[in-house]
């Protein structure tokens, strides 16, 4: 009979390497599914709640300073630049008569957020909505006492 142990020895390297891939596989997978299943979208969603803040904050502050303080009649147009999405989705800004709120609407709710604008009472602000995507323009026209303001996309 022969002794096949001198043969058996080609296999080992075959074998460490098979395993060696099979190792890095699963450790590839197992850390992809961690990732993926809870860590990433965590950040997502708290990033995006983060961004829809600044979004208010950055489009509140250009409203609240687009009146000028200026004795006869005025005719303002500021324009905005905002992100085109937050968290991969299209949001819409609205500004809201009455409560002077402008409020950020998104497919998200978590991701929704309002401010209260600090606005001159002889301003009238008019119910708008603008879409992400798009500058805006922030229009505040007329005589002291009777102004207006508005939102608007520019197109």
């Amino acid at each position: 009979m022969t002794d096949f142990r001198g043969d058996d020895r080609g296999m080992s390297p075959v074998v460490a390497k098979t395993l060696a891939i099979g190792l890095a596989l699963l450790y590839v997978g197992g850390m992809t599914t961690a990732l993926l299943g809870g860590v990433v979208p965590a950040y997502e969603s708290r990033a995006g709640g983060e961004l829809s803040e600044r979004v208010v904050a950055t489009a509140a502050g250009e409203i609240e300073r687009a009146p000028p303080e200026a004795d006869g009649a005025v005719e303002v147009n500021q324009t905005v630049t905002l992100p085109e999405n937050i968290a991969n989705s299209g949001y819409s800004l609205t500004l809201s008569n009455g409560t002077n709120t402008l409020a950020l609407v998104h497919p998200d709710p978590a991701l929704e957020t309002d401010a209260r604008l600090s606005l001159a009472p002889d301003i009238d602000v008019q119910n708008s909505t603008v879409e992400s995507g798009h500058e805006f323009v922030v229009s505040v026209r007329g005589p002291p006492g009777e102004r207006t303001l508005t939102i608007e996309e520019v197109e």
